[in-house]
């Protein structure tokens, strides 16, 4: 009876690592398209002061979408499953970050 071949990159923890990171340098790739002529720390305060950095941090995680399809497409169903679980625990991130 053959085995089924297991790879290496169908682990939550790709996953996870995945789901948290890519929304992070999606920001940072905004950050450098729009605003060049002050320090990162400056723009996310000012975002912050704003009230946007919610919701630019929440279309940054719209990349998550993208992710979870790719994992699924590739039948990487546990590394979907971790993308997922962060997509979820971002939501909830924004929904207390609001509620401040």
């Amino acid at each position: 009876m053959p085995r089924n071949k297991k790879n290496k990159y169908d682990k939550v923890g790709v996953g996870v690592l995945t789901g948290l990171f890519l929304p992070i340098v999606i920001f940072f790739m905004v950050y450098l398209v729009g605003e060049n002529d002050m320090s990162f720390l400056d723009y996310a305060a000012g975002m912050w002061r704003m009230q946007a950095l919610v919701k630019i941090g929440s279309l940054c995680v719209f990349t998550n979408v993208a992710a979870f399809w790719f994992f699924l497409r590739l039948k990487y169903e546990k590394a979907a499953r971790g993308v997922l679980g962060v997509t979820i625990l971002y939501a909830f991130v924004v929904l207390i970050s609001l509620s401040i």
